[in-house]
């Protein structure tokens, strides 16, 4: 059965929160998400409207999804790229974010706002695509779902002499490494765990 990229749709939510709980499954995942009906339905307005805006060009973020046969068939794997866009526009947490009541929101909080911290220390202002969020389903990890949505950033970003920013979880730093990402950064916001920012030079640079 072919494995194809598809734009993702609001009505894809519920899925795309199922294929996230089954692909983030480290203790740290789970304390921070825990699988209850309040974290779900956060995810899922979470991305319902993330994809609602970027459809609507008020974000410069891609939702992308890998389906099993078609289109309409069932979601295996999803991406969420950022374009390139200057510093000065780019989305910043300005308001505190309201997790759901099951999560760890002190290490939410840690987490994520540690994550944005990297990305501006090493970034800065120039303009790069940004992998914010990439998901296979264990069902169909090693097959290269990962490498294809991966893909999809890096030929942009090739194309336009673009560098790529992402922060990598420790199972996906080996993903990231076979093409060309190297780690310039580290934050462990969890015990016994480490998270990687990592940059890749555009071909040819």
């Amino acid at each position: 059965m072919s494995l194809e990229i598809y734009p993702a749709s609001p009505s894809d939510a519920p899925q795309l929160t199922q294929v996230f709980y089954a692909s983030f499954r480290s203790d740290l995942d789970t304390t921070m998400f825990p699988n209850t009906p309040d974290v779900t339905e956060w995810w899922e307005n979470d991305f319902s409207a993330g994809i609602k805006r970027s459809l609507a060009g008020e974000t410069n973020d891609v939702f992308l999804k890998v389906t099993e046969g078609s289109e309409d068939g069932a979601i295996v794997a999803f991406a969420k790229w950022k374009r390139p866009v200057l510093a000065a526009d780019r989305d910043r947490h300005e308001e505190q974010i309201v997790w759901a009541p099951s999560s760890d929101k002190e290490l939410c909080d840690r987490f994520f706002y540690g994550m944005e911290a990297q990305h501006e220390k090493w970034m800065g202002e120039r303009p790069h695509y940004y992998l914010d969020m990439l998901g296979v389903h264990p069902s169909c990890q090693g097959k290269g779902v990962g490498s294809k949505l991966l893909k999809w950033g890096l030929t942009r970003a090739d194309a336009e002499g673009m560098e790529v920013y992402l922060s990598a979880s420790p199972a996906g730093k080996l993903l990231y490494a076979k093409y060309g990402f190297r780690e310039v950064d580290t934050i462990s916001p969890y015990p016994d765990y480490v998270q990687a920012a990592m940059i890749r030079s555009p071909k040819g640079q």
